[in-house]
C-alpha cells in the first residue's frame, strides 16, 4: 500500500471589491407595515420579520439599478416572472440589507404573474409601489396599471 503526501501551498486571499451606492435607510415594525397591506386585500401575507428597512424612492432608484443590472435571460418554466421576482428579492436584501422589497403573486396586464412589491418614502411619506422586474417598470399602488397582488412575501 502506497502512502501519499499533499502539500498544498495556501493561495492568497481573494479580495473582493463591492461598489455600491450609500443609500438612506429607514426602519419601520411588522405593525406599521401590516396596516399600510391591508387595503390591499391580500388573500395571503407572510411578514417573515419584525423590522422592516427600506430607503426614500430615489434611493429605491440606486438600488434597483444595481439590483436588475445582469438579470438572467428569460426561459419559460425555468427562469420566468417567479424567478426574476425571487432573485431581485433577494439581491436587494443581500446588496443592501432592505426587507421589504417583497415577492409578490397576482394578477397582471400579462395574467397570473411574479413581481415585486416594495415600501418607499416619498416626501416623507410612506408608500407602496409595485416594481416588474423584468421590464424595471415601477407603478404606485394607487395606479397599479393591471397589477394586483394576491400573496405577498417580505422578510
Amino acid at each position: 500500500m502506497s502512502k501519499f503526501i499533499i502539500k498544498a501551498e495556501p493561495l492568497p486571499p481573494v479580495i473582493t471589491i463591492e461598489h455600491l451606492p450609500s443609500i438612506t435607510e429607514i426602519q419601520t415594525d411588522a405593525n406599521k407595515l401590516r396596516a399600510m397591506l391591508t387595503p390591499l386585500d391580500l388573500q395571503h401575507l407572510f411578514l417573515w420579520d419584525y423590522y422592516y428597512y427600506y430607503c426614500p424612492h430615489e434611493d429605491w432608484g440606486k438600488v434597483f439599478e444595481k439590483v436588475l443590472l445582469n438579470m438572467p435571460e428569460y426561459t419559460a418554466e425555468k427562469f420566468d416572472c417567479s424567478n426574476f421576482a425571487l432573485l431581485t428579492s433577494v439581491r436587494t436584501s443581500e446588496l443592501f440589507k432592505l426587507n421589504t422589497c417583497g415577492i409578490a403573486i397576482g394578477q397582471s396586464p400579462f395574467g397570473y404573474h411574479g413581481f415585486c412589491l416594495f415600501l418607499s418614502s416619498v416626501d416623507n411619506e410612506d408608500r407602496l409601489f409595485i416594481l416588474d422586474p423584468q421590464n424595471g417598470m415601477i407603478y404606485p399602488i394607487e395606479e397599479p396599471e393591471g397589477y394586483k397582488p394576491e400573496i405577498l412575501i417580505m422578510g
